[in-house]
Order: C-alpha cells, then structure tokens, then sequence
C-alpha cells in the first residue's frame, strides 16, 4: 500500500472568513463518511481564515494547511507568517516554493530551502513544490529544472527529514494563472508527460536518498487536476495524490477527487 496525499489549495479565491467556513464545513462533512486509510487530506485556506477554519476541523478528518510561512521565528517582517502561528491555529502541513511565490514573487530555492528546514524543525509538514514553466519544457531543460529546485530546496535535508516532506510537481503551464502562463495555452499535462515528470522525481529522490525512502515520499500531481482527469492521473505509479486548486473549493468536486485516491492507494 501506498500513501496518497490529496490537497487544497484555495490560494486568494475565498475572501470572506465566511466563504471559507462555508466550503470547508462543507468538505469536513463530505469525507466524514470516507474511510481515508492510507489516504490524508489538507486544505490551504487564506491567512486570515485559518483560525476559525480550524476551529471546525478539530477532530475531523480534514487537515489544515498554510500557504506559505517564513523561515524566522519571529522580528520585525511586515506581512510574514511563522511556523509557530500556523502551528497555533492547527496547521500540519505548509505549502512551500508554490510556482506562484517562485514566479511571481521571485522566492529563490536558498529562500525555500530555509523555509523547508524551519518547518521541519517545528514539525510541521512541509509540501515542495517544482516544476518548469511551458518555454523550459520546450527548450528540453524540463529535468534540469526540477533537478536544481530539488537540489537547491533540499539542500542539507537528511533523508530521515525528506521522510516527513511531500513533493508536489507542479508544471507550470498546467496551472490556470494568466500572470504565470500570459502567452501559454493551459493544458493539463498528458498520462506520458506526467509519468516522465514524476517517474524523473523519483528517482532523483531514490538516488539522493536510498530506494527506502526514496522510494515512499508522496509525489503529488498539481496541474489543474480535476474530477475529469483524476483517474488517469492517480492510476500513474509515482503520482501519490494531488495539490488542487479551482476543484478543491466545493465538496462536489473535491470528493470525487478524494474518493479515486482512496480507490488506488488501498489496491494491492
């Protein structure tokens, strides 16, 4: 058996505190039926929900996720968040090196890599994203891309520490953004593209960190993975969950979701 990890990224979509208890309520309830054995579930809500989102997540199936942190305990750092605060409200796992804060916001993987160890340290989960933009791809630099983000955000990470990480692939042009793909048509990557990208991840993780454990970090698929394509997606090997975004902000969506990983990841 393998463990799938299915997440939720709501990102800057839901900006009322009530929005955001009204559809994580709403998940909470949806999978309570579910048997999640094998399977965990998070969801990212904004900054200024998480409090009250994880007041009615208490004991509940659903965990609680931050979409980003910063890598000091605490200081002067207009708009930062520390691990301690997510931790406070009920965090367990981070988001970190999403290809908006790369791409967008110019965080540099020695940045990531400093947030990766502070989580760590704290026990909090971090989930690391990479992944390369539509012209690297073209170029043919898909594998040099991921290669160096995973080297440079995990640099000194020990392999008992990338124990407690979940890699999230993320192709860039797969991710409905405009400001990251202005002049890129937005595909879902194909079954062949996703199986080279996440058969590529695992074995740098197994080269770098023995078959042991290399061999069992969650690799999520986070490229506007859906109801539609999720089958084709989580039936791949190496693909061990999902970080969504637009399908994760309703139960109707986000549970189909949910329900084909607990398919695959209780198969034989």
């Amino acid at each position: 058996m393998k463990k799938f990890v299915i997440g939720g990224n709501w990102k800057l979509q839901l900006l009322t505190v009530k929005e955001n208890i009204a559809v994580a309520t709403e998940i909470r309830d949806a999978i309570e039926e579910l048997s999640l054995e094998n399977v965990e579930v998070f969801i990212a809500p904004s900054f200024h929900a998480l409090y009250s989102v994880g007041q009615i997540l208490k004991g509940s199936k659903l965990k609680l996720a931050g979409q980003n942190m910063y890598f000091r305990d605490k200081g002067a750092f207009t708009g930062e968040i520390s691990v301690d605060s997510l931790l406070d409200v009920g965090c367990e796992y981070v988001l970190l090196g999403h290809s908006e804060r790369r791409r967008i916001f110019d965080e540099t993987s020695p940045v990531i890599n400093q947030k990766v160890k502070k989580a760590l340290e704290k026990g909090l989960k971090p989930v690391l994203c990479n992944g390369e933009t539509a012209k690297e791809r073209a170029e043919g630099n898909f594998k040099q891309v991921n290669q160096t983000q995973l080297e440079e955000s995990l640099a000194d990470i020990t392999a008992e520490e990338v124990a407690q990480i979940v890699i999230a692939y993320e192709p860039v042009w797969a991710i409905i953004n405009k400001f990251l793909n202005p002049d890129t048509e937005i595909t879902t990557a194909t079954p062949e593209q996703a199986t080279e990208a996440h058969d590529f991840i695992r074995g740098w993780l197994i080269t770098t960190y023995g078959k042991e454990i290399g061999g069992q970090v969650p690799i999520q698929y986070g490229g506007s993975m859906k109801e539609a394509n999720c089958e084709g997606l989580l039936n791949i090997p190496n693909i061990n969950g999902g970080l969504i975004g637009g399908a994760s902000l309703s139960a109707a969506k986000f549970k189909p979701i949910i329900e084909m990983a607990i398919k695959f990841a209780n198969q034989p």
